[in-house]
């Protein structure tokens, strides 16, 4: 049966380090990977623009010191593709409505201990957003021993 739009569920799994433990640093990174994510749910509104909720993102990796670890946008649209427009995105100064759905997934990149996101799919409400997906959102709970 075919529906007409697309939905997308990415859960995230860690492998713990070569010494079997994860450690103060990633627990550090995914921590913050979190925090990014919950200022994204709190910008996200109607009547705001994709890039006030990206900047918004941005502004907690900066007073954060991690924008060096900051790769990609906040999130993108989800429609009839899994990824389309518009994006949560500096660049985008799209109108955000009611209605609309999104993944909410910032991420931080180090070289040292690898990356780490965490991506929620989001309907914007009247008020603020609906969480659709449900996972843990603690490092410990997302980890496969090695």
């Amino acid at each position: 049966m075919r529906f007409g739009f697309l939905a997308t569920e990415r859960p995230v799994a860690f492998v713990q380090a070569a010494s079997g433990e994860t450690t103060d640093e990633m627990r550090r990174l995914f921590d913050h990977t979190c925090a990014a994510q919950q200022v994204a749910f709190d910008a996200l509104r109607p009547g705001v623009t994709c890039a006030d909720v990206d900047n918004a993102v941005l502004g907690y990796f900066i007073a954060n010191d991690l924008l060096p670890l900051w790769r990609q946008h906040t999130g993108h649209a989800i429609g009839l593709r899994n990824h389309e427009a518009p994006f949560l995105d500096v660049g985008d100064r799209t109108r955000v409505e009611a209605g609309m759905v999104f993944t909410i997934e910032p991420g931080v990149y180090s070289r040292e201990v690898g990356g780490f996101r965490h991506s929620d799919t989001v309907v914007v409400t009247d008020d603020g957003i609906d969480v659709l997906t449900d996972y843990p959102s603690d490092i410990d709970s997302l980890t496969i021993p090695a």
